[in-house]
């Protein structure tokens, strides 16, 4: 070790321990100052000022980069109007919409990318949180889907820990909120009103969703080769179908699934619900996992026309992937038209147990209404399955009025009854 005194070389020699000892106060001290140089880096936030009448995309686009080049940041919203077009997401940047911050989308198509409002692409660690209020203005394309379709609001691909909290989303010009290839997804207190799709997730895993409150013109939750979903406390309202869902292990419980929708579907001019449950595997995304294993608890279902949907010979997007195994357990089903419609694979894949639960029929239950999405039933009766390995149903209630046959049973391996009751009334 060297020092300059006076300009001359000065060496001190030292014995091993004394090195040693020395060596190891230095390392104490770089990493001290190394772990005190990470912890003193705080997050950067950066607040927007209110804007009603001008487009701020960039205002608001150079605060995202501005946290995203810091390592990590808030980009906050106080109460008040935010106009503006496309925003693109980053990793470990916070979008915080205090109450009575409202931020809206453009009317105008040409203000957006990627086909979306919010979006964000190869992407980790993504917060969506507050109070206030997305809305998508139903921004109109003329050449989007079905000719008028606008932006998701929403959009992310390939990105992994979303944390999406607290805001409402309204319309939406197109899906809410739209992810593909994504996972470890967490939604909590989200609600969406109006617009098409609510939570449509494809080729996903890992999510969670808890206390939301979805009020769709079209299918509430949807998508096909998701895995390991759980979707708990949700109020579920729509005037297509509130789970038109292909996922390999799923648990739906305490949720509260009703119709007809509050905000009408926009192409076919209706507000019934169609099912409360429809599996969702279309050929022509080419999936690759079986849809199984779940898990429907403690669900309540009130007004739609159908408690389950799954037709794998013609049904609408449903011949890609088979379904192997479903359960019902303590589901109260009341209003409804139809309770199960179900045509199995060759194979004999499919395993349906429904227990603990209670379900009513309309006194309007008539012929005229016995399809779905233009496939006709097998048969007029309530309950019509074909196709499958094991049919068990223990501790249930039936109350139907009219001459209706109950049960459509062919086609299968196994049967279980136990303890059936069945009500008639006029």
């Amino acid at each position: 070790m060297e020092k300059m005194i006076s300009g001359r070389p000065f060496t001190k020699y030292f014995s091993p321990k004394a090195l040693r000892n020395k060596l190891s106060a230095c390392c104490f001290l770089l990493i001290t100052l190394s772990l005190c140089e990470t912890v003193s880096a705080k997050p950067m936030k950066i607040i927007i000022t209110p804007e009603r009448n001008h487009l701020i995309t960039g205002v608001i686009q150079k605060a995202i980069d501005s946290c995203s080049n810091n390592g990590s940041g808030i980009v906050y919203f106080p109460a008040g109007k935010f106009l503006t077009g496309s925003l693109r997401l980053r990793s470990k940047v916070t979008i915080h919409l205090e109450k009575g911050a409202l931020l809206e989308g453009s009317a105008k198509y040409q203000d957006y990318e990627n086909d979306a409002f919010l979006y964000g692409k190869d992407l980790s660690d993504i917060r969506i949180e507050g109070d206030g209020i997305i809305d998508g203005v139903d921004c109109y394309n003329p050449s989007g889907e079905e000719g008028f379709r606008g932006p998701h609001c929403i959009k992310l691909l390939n990105c992994k820990r979303i944390y999406i909290s607290g805001i409402t989303i309204q319309n939406s010009a197109n899906w809410a909120i739209n992810c593909r290839y994504c996972s470890l997804g967490n939604i909590t207190k989200v609600k969406i009103k109006g617009g098409h799709d609510g939570i449509h997730t494809r080729f996903c895993n890992g999510f969670k969703v808890t206390g939301c409150d979805l009020r769709t013109g079209d299918d509430a939750f949807a998508g096909n080769d998701n895995k390991d979903f759980e979707i708990t406390h949700c109020m579920v309202n729509s005037s297509c179908n509130g789970f038109r869902m292909g996922c390999l292990n799923l648990i739906v419980s305490y949720c509260t699934i009703w119709g007809p929708g509050e905000y009408m579907h926009k192409i076919q001019k209706r507000n019934n619900m169609l099912s409360a449950f429809v599996h969702f595997s279309p050929k022509d995304e080419n999936p690759k996992l079986k849809s199984g294993n779940w898990r429907i608890k403690h669900v309540t279902i009130t007004g739609a026309d159908n408690v389950y949907v799954y037709n794998f010979e013609e049904g609408l997007w449903q011949t890609g992937q088979p379904v192997t195994n479903i359960s019902f357990e303590k589901v109260t089903a009341t209003g409804i038209l139809n309770s199960f419609n179900i045509i199995g694979d060759d194979g004999n894949q499919f395993s349906l147990l429904i227990k603990n639960s209670t379900f009513s029929f309309r006194k309007d239950s008539g012929d005229d209404k016995m399809m779905f999405e233009g496939v006709k039933y097998l048969s007029p009766a309530l309950f019509n399955i074909t196709k499958f390995g094991t049919l068990e149903l223990r501790n249930v209630v039936i109350s139907s009025g009219g001459e209706k046959p109950l049960l459509n049973c062919v086609y299968g391996k196994t049967v279980h009854f136990k303890n059936i009751i069945m009500n008639t009334f006029e």
